[in-house]
């Protein structure tokens, strides 16, 4: 049996949606930890509300590089180094559009400061990181030069 362009644009399709859908489960998983994080320490420690969306956006991003690595965009093969650096670029971009996001939802939008992190979570998502991390971070690119490395002469 021989493959179609059909078929190998439905597979390509079908690859697209299965990583965004654990793209998205990665997501919503450190984002419960970053929310956590932001809350506990802003009701419970008594630390300004932005210096805690800062401090939990570090705390979700130690978790969201590894399961996004190894499951999410099935980037196994990608070495660990270059993968962390281009990805702790793309935080400190999410990490700063949070932190600016939630201070001005909550000070211009009459917002609380959970719902403003809510919010700006769900944008950074879709309009930042989701895209980066893709092309970016985990592209398949990068682990086809993880494994074809220097050739061997005999």
């Amino acid at each position: 049996m021989t493959s179609t362009k059909g078929d190998v644009a439905g597979c390509r399709t079908l690859y697209k949606l299965t990583t965004f859908r654990r793209s998205l489960l990665t997501s919503l998983f450190t984002t419960a930890l970053d929310f956590g994080t932001l809350v506990s320490l802003t009701e419970i420690v008594g630390i300004n509300y932005v210096v805690s969306t800062w401090i939990g956006t570090i705390v979700g991003a130690l978790s969201n590089f590894t399961i996004n690595k190894r499951w999410a965009f099935s980037a196994r093969a990608a070495p660990v180094g270059p993968a962390l650096w281009r990805f702790a670029l793309i935080q400190l971009g999410a990490s700063g559009l949070h932190t600016a996001g939630v201070w001005a939802v909550t000070r211009f939008g009459d917002l609380a400061y959970p719902v403003s992190k809510l919010v700006v979570a769900a944008v950074v998502y879709l309009g930042w990181n989701y895209p980066l991390n893709r092309w970016f971070v985990f592209h398949p690119r990068h682990q086809v030069q993880a494994t074809e490395g220097p050739t061997q002469r005999s």
